[in-house]
């Protein structure tokens, strides 16, 4: 009598699993900041440095306008990409505390441009660009990855519903799906 098929684990197991998923996260979730790092930086030169200009003297309020722009775009990219497998039930929640996590990250910045302005009284558009965009982006960064990791996406992914349901849902995998009866079952139920 043959052996029956041992049940596929719902995620990645053992170290080496962890290791990959975790590194596969930190690239996913590098690239959703370096696309909202263009959206922000380019944002932010245009009001403040652009040809109209409309918020030159106003490094702050400009900051902010784009740092909030930047923030939808990262949500959203994150939730439906990065961490698709992690979203919590509550979107609400999540996007609660997300924008939190990002206040944190903007309010990092703004002390990086208040310092350069008012302690050092560097108020040129590369000092601008040095205190938000480097220096307060990295630190703010470190702090979001931190956040998002720990507190905001926690929650777990899908479990298979069935015996003939089939778990690829790994942080950057693909989405949980499940076999048709003519595919055929990919595990034996569990005890």
């Amino acid at each position: 009598m043959p052996n029956p098929p041992t049940p596929t684990p719902a995620g990645p197991t053992g170290l080496r699993g962890r290791l990959v998923v975790w590194v596969r996260e930190l690239l996913q979730f590098g690239l959703v900041g370096a696309l909202a790092f263009v959206l922000d930086a380019g944002l932010f030169n245009l009001l403040q440095h652009g040809p109209l200009g409309f918020l030159s003297g106003h490094p702050n309020t400009a900051n902010v306008l784009s740092a909030t722009v930047a923030t939808v775009f990262s949500w959203v990219a994150n939730r439906l990409w990065t961490y698709r497998g992690r979203t919590q039930d509550n979107a609400a929640r999540e996007a609660l505390l997300f924008a939190f996590a990002n206040v944190g990250g903007v309010l990092i910045t703004q002390f990086c441009l208040f310092f350069t302005h008012e302690v050092l009284g560097l108020t040129s558009p590369l000092a601008d660009n040095v205190a938000a965009y480097v220096v307060g982006f990295a630190l703010g960064t470190a702090f979001r990855f931190v956040f998002y990791h720990y507190i905001v996406f926690t929650g777990t992914a899908d479990q298979p519903q069935s015996p003939g349901a089939v778990a690829v849902a790994v942080v950057g995998g693909a989405p949980a799906t499940r076999r048709t009866p003519q595919q055929g079952p990919t595990a034996t139920p569990r005890p």
